[in-house]
């Protein structure tokens, strides 16, 4: 992705701001989005998220997915 520079911090920010996650670029659009996996391993990303913390506590189920390689991402 072509991304602005500083783009990805200010997105991480946010995300962590609002208790939220970053969805993954490849996913956009489809069926299935998922949270990005380099989201999930950020040092804050991954403490502030409330959808990792439910997760964590059992409360929602991690399902592992290999976005489509001939997305052209």
């Amino acid at each position: 992705m072509n991304l602005e520079p500083g783009r990805v911090a200010g997105m991480v920010n946010k995300a962590v701001a609002s208790e939220g996650h970053i969805v993954c670029h490849k996913t956009l659009g489809t069926d299935t989005p998922a949270i990005c996996e380099g989201f999930t391993n950020h040092p804050k990303g991954r403490v502030a998220s409330l959808a990792l913390r439910l997760a964590r506590a059992g409360v929602l189920r991690i399902v592992a997915v290999q976005p489509d390689q001939e997305s052209g991402s």
